[in-house]
This record gives structure tokens, C-alpha cells and sequence, in this order.
């Protein structure tokens, strides 16, 4: 099985999407409506860690977030892991924004 074949390429494409779009929002928002709480947090809510685009100075964010999603996956149950990603990102967009 080698070789690239024509069903790879919605795989492919919903990968892309998936990473350009938030990206793409985040910083659109950030030039129509910047700095408004409940937006950022609602971007992080959907987005996980790149909602963190919101805010300038974002990329030390999301690489500190996706090390703290990738070591608590590694060592709490799925259940707690699961929450704490789901509420990680949210809560440092609150704090980014809040000072």
C-alpha cells in the first residue's frame, strides 16, 4: 500500500482546515474586536490551545499548553484528562486577558 490515492485528499483538507481556520478567526477577531473576554474564551473553548491566537504573544502560550494536554494525558485518568484539557485553555485566556 503505497502511493497516494484520491481519499486521502478530504483527510488531507480537513487537516488544513482544521488548523488555518482557527487561526484565521482568531486573528480576525483580534483586529475587529480585540480584547473582549468572553470571546477569547470561547475561542479557546472551541479551539483549544490555538484560540490562544486571540492575543498577541500567543505562541509561547500554545506550546506551553499543548506540553501540559500532552503530560496530562500521560499521567491522570482519561476522565480528569479530559476535563482538564477542555478547561485549560480557557482559563489562560482568562488570565492573559484579566492583567
Amino acid at each position: 500500500m503505497s502511493g497516494f490515492n484520491a481519499g486521502y485528499v478530504p483527510v488531507i483538507l480537513l487537516i488544513i482546515g482544521a488548523t488555518f481556520i482557527p487561526i484565521w478567526l482568531g486573528l480576525r477577531l483580534r483586529k475587529i474586536k480585540p480584547g473582549i473576554l468572553w470571546m477569547g474564551m470561547l475561542l479557546c473553548l472551541l479551539f483549544g490551545p490555538l484560540g490562544q491566537v486571540y492575543v498577541k504573544g500567543c505562541i509561547p502560550w500554545i506550546i506551553i499548553l499543548i506540553g501540559v494536554l500532552v503530560g496530562v494525558q500521560q499521567l491522570v485518568p482519561q476522565n480528569m484528562a479530559l476535563l482538564v484539557m477542555l478547561l485549560a485553555s480557557p482559563l489562560v485566556m482568562f488570565y492573559r486577558l484579566s492583567r
